[in-house]
């Protein structure tokens, strides 16, 4: 689990907004988001009114947004994950932000960035099958208005 309480204090304006037991929430929640406040008292040892005093901050003040689960996406079909780096077409006469969202809302879709660089896009997506890798980009992005070009990663091994 990466510490999150070396990381976050340094990011501009936080330093006044969260201290050491709310980090300690925050690194812990990362992959324990499911545990009952007792048990986050428990690991923490942080008072249980206190986690749930602290909890109820962190969501009223947005740094939790929501909880949320990671799946295993071989186990339930979907063997091939791909990153595809997408270049926006300038002159299609479309948004990008508009593209970003439409990309996040196809089917295979985990998730889409727009990001800097030589690719105006970054995109994880999941297939069942090689196969179904190339008719998801073939057919469904390259044929997409604001597309102008694609690269597809598949990945050999997903950690996290």
């Amino acid at each position: 689990m990466e510490n999150y309480f070396n990381l976050l204090p340094h990011v501009s304006g936080m330093q006044d907004k969260l201290d050491k037991k709310d980090l300690q929430i925050l690194n812990y929640l990362k992959d324990h988001s499911r545990d009952k406040i007792s048990e986050i008292a428990i690991k923490t040892g942080i008072p249980r009114a206190t986690v749930f005093e602290r909890l109820e901050k962190l969501k009223r003040e947005k740094y939790i947004s929501k909880f949320t689960l990671e799946v295993d996406y071989e186990k339930i079909g979907y063997p091939v994950l791909s990153y595809i780096f997408i270049s926006y077409d300038s002159n299609s006469g479309v948004e990008q932000k508009d593209i970003c969202r439409k990309l996040a809302d196809l089917e295979n879709v985990v998730s889409c960035s727009i990001v800097s660089g030589e690719w105006d896009f970054l995109m994880l997506s999941i297939h069942k099958s090689m196969k179904d890798l190339s008719e998801f980009v073939l057919v469904k992005l390259r044929t997409m208005p604001g597309i102008r070009r694609t690269i597809s990663m598949p990945v050999f091994e997903y950690m996290k």
